[in-house]
């Protein structure tokens, strides 16, 4: 059964010439809502393995391929779609050395008689280049993560310093040639490692907390690890594999159930 055919059909004028044509309503949707949930209550959940696709599982679990799109309705996750849909260990990867492919600059603000200094916060615009005064690097900045205190370049050129990391260990101010702002560095990072979030390392659970490096007040240094982006893109990806689907016994119902409610 195709997802789309179960969803009613509009007429609709393309041309606005008085000719009408039906279409399919692509605009209807359902969640699951409580009530919806608590009448199919029988779920069971099944670990996507590495490079299966929506209708093999389906093919696996209900022995037709079809009915994939039951997946997309009971999995909060896969609100969003195919690509919600966990990525091959061999995707992940190229994903990773597309989309997180660059640096990371993190400046440590300070206050100085109640003012906020070395922030970038309302500096530096969007698609600007930045400049490191002492190395000469250069990077378009693509993204600012105000609260992680950071700016995230690609197309980066040369080598950032930043202490604890790239330049051993010294600092530099970069300036951006468009806004004419300026920061010193504190660290810099290969953008997949950079921290994603900070939490206290004596936290089991690893609960996001402010850093003391970004806000005044925040958790001491000395307590403080971090997840990095990569660490997120991979643990996220390994969430959406625990999927769950309506038990082989319940599926007519919940079809039935679908069709009643796409069609109000």
């Amino acid at each position: 059964m195709s997802y789309f055919k179960q969803f009613p059909k509009v007429d609709y004028d393309f041309n606005r010439t008085g000719s009408i044509t039906q279409i399919i309503d692509i605009f209807r949707s359902v969640r699951p809502l409580p009530e919806f949930v608590d009448a199919f209550s029988a779920y069971k959940f099944y670990n996507i393995k590495n490079g299966e696709r929506p209708d093999i599982v389906s093919s696996r679990l209900y022995g037709r391929q079809d009915l994939y799109w039951t997946f997309f309705i009971v999995n909060d996750f896969l609100h969003d779609g195919y690509r919600s849909w966990p990525m091959t260990q061999e995707d992940l990867y190229n994903y990773m050395l597309t989309e997180y492919k660059g640096k990371v600059i993190e400046v440590n603000p300070t206050v100085l008689n109640n003012v906020t200094i070395n922030s970038i916060a309302g500096k530096f615009k969007l698609g600007e280049t930045i400049t490191g005064a002492t190395s000469g690097a250069t990077g378009k900045l693509v993204k600012k993560n105000t609260d992680m205190a950071q700016l995230i370049l690609k197309d980066v050129s040369g080598s950032f310093r930043g202490n604890m990391h790239e330049g051993g260990g010294v600092n530099e101010t970069v300036t951006g040639a468009t806004s004419t702002d300026s920061v010193n560095t504190f660290r810099v990072y290969d953008y997949a490692d950079a921290p994603y979030y900070y939490y206290n390392k004596f936290d089991g659970e690893k609960k996001p907390i402010t850093s003391a490096l970004h806000i005044t007040g925040g958790t001491p240094t000395f307590d403080l690890a971090f997840q990095s982006y990569r660490e997120f893109e991979y643990e996220r990806n390994d969430e959406r594999s625990q999927m769950r689907y309506v038990d082989p016994n319940y599926i007519e119902r919940f079809i039935d159930k679908f069709e009643d409610l796409i069609n109000v």
